[in-house]
Parts: C-alpha cells; structure tokens; sequence
C-alpha cells in the first residue's frame, strides 16, 4: 500500500524541472511518470543482491531473401553481481555447437575467450548494464525524452507507457530507444534500442546496429531478463558486406544464491 500511494501521489504533483523530457499528451506528467519508474525500478534493485541466469545464444546471418540461417548455438551460465553504483558481469561457456555440431571443451573456451575479448575490445553493454541510465537525474541533459502515451496496441501482450529517448549528440557511449513500461506495475517490459553513434576501425566499418531486450516477471514477481536480440550490418576490410543477427534467451534466474566473488577477478 505504502508503495502504490507513493506513486499515486507523485502521478497527480507537477515536477517543475526535468531537464530534456517533454509529452505529446497531456493526461500524464511525464516527469512525475518517470519519477515512479525509477522507485519501482530501485525497489527492486534493493532487493536483489546477484543473479544467475541460463542462458542460450544463437546466432547466424540474414541471407537474400531476409530467411534467418543458424551457424552458431552457445549454451551459457551468466552470473551479475550487482554493487552500490555499477554491475559485475561473469559469462561461462558450457556448449558450443558450429552449423549443428557440439564442439570439444578446447574449442569452446577458444571460442569464449576470443568473443569476450571482443566484447572487452568494444566496451560493448551487456544486460548488467542499467537501461534506465538515460532517465536517471544526472544523464537526462544528454537526451531528449518524450512520452509518447499508451499505444494502442500490447507490448509483450501488456499495455504500456511509451517513451522515446534520443541523445542529443551522436556518441558511441550514448543510446537512442523506444522504451515501453507496463502501465499497472511500471516496469521496464521492452525496450530496442542502438548506439547514437556506430564505432568503427580500421578493420571493421558498422552501418547499422539495432537491439532489443524483453523483460519479464518471474513467479516471485522480480522482472529479469527474459530475450535479448541484435542484428547489424557492416563492411570488413576489403569491402566484404557482412550481415549478422543473434538471439539471447535466458531462463531458470535465481537470485541472490551467494555468487562467489572469484568469478569476477579476471
């Protein structure tokens, strides 16, 4: 009760200053909205100290004629440490399988090595990483962020707040995303997004890269990670066209099991 009469309160006040958040309707103070959004969210985050994950990735290359074709599926245990103002991310390989063969122990960790090098390499985010950076107080100047209303059609079969974020300059570090909450529980249901800058080298040119994370509620009621897609387009060198897309499921989430700190030494 104390709970959903802290957000009845704070729907009705005006917020006088958000900086860079504006509404195309007017039922709803979209900073007050956003106020609620982020308790719910910090509710949560009180209460979760680790998470372990299952997880299974698949991912493969769009061919001619759009068709999706599987070359690799990679079984995982993803284990999230979370700390007052960051988040430790461990991934372990289990099972790997090339266009539908398991591989041997040694190739698979050569395979997780040179992928979380990569990752390393990119300073990509990973699902440890808060969606909720752009509408925190000290971040919302870099963005524009505009409520869109209730769509009228369901996201995830659930009715939803919709907001658009859009950084105001083009930085590798910052997102442009459509952000849909639930609107009875005002947690993050879905959110596709990408960089509002694409990094490139002199190896690799990006040309288009666009993600999406689907959350959910678990039988306890914690949303977690549910479905995490990315697709993208590139030139290697040479001018060799490359065309990938993946998809993440996780499962079986347990929380706060004691992570052992070890893990995330390395």
């Amino acid at each position: 009760m104390k709970v959903f009469s802290v957000l009845f309160i704070s729907l009705i006040l005006a917020v006088n200053s958000h900086g860079g958040i504006s509404s195309q309707t007017d039922a709803i103070d979209a900073g007050a909205l956003i106020e609620s959004i982020l308790y719910i969210d910090e509710q949560q985050a009180e209460q979760i100290k680790d998470l372990v994950l299952d997880a299974e990735y698949i991912e493969g290359e769009m061919n001619d004629r759009g068709e999706f074709e599987q070359k690799v599926r990679i079984l995982k245990k993803i284990y999230i440490k979370y700390l007052p103002d960051t988040a430790l991310m461990y991934e372990r390989y289990l099972k790997l399988y090339k266009e539908g063969k398991l591989q041997d122990e040694e190739t698979t960790q050569k395979e997780a090595r040179e992928r979380l090098e990569k990752k390393r390499k990119r300073k990509s985010q990973d699902i440890s990483w808060s969606l909720l950076t752009p509408f925190r107080e000290g971040n919302r100047d870099l963005y524009d962020i505009v409520y869109v209303g209730v769509p009228d059609e369901k996201i995830e079969g659930k009715s939803c707040h919709y907001f658009r974020v859009t950084a105001i300059e083009k930085d590798p570090r910052l997102i442009n995303g459509d952000y849909y909450f639930d609107a009875e529980s005002l947690h993050l249901v879905r959110v596709d997004f990408s960089p509002s800058k694409l990094a490139s080298n002199l190896m690799f040119k990006m040309k288009q890269l666009d993600m999406s994370i689907i959350f959910a509620p678990n039988p306890d009621g914690y949303w977690l990670p549910k479905q995490f897609d990315i697709s993208g387009r590139g030139k290697a060198m040479f001018l060799i066209g490359v065309k990938f897309a993946g998809t993440e499921y996780y499962s079986n989430g347990q929380i706060n099991s004691g992570v052992d700190d070890s893990l995330f030494e390395n």
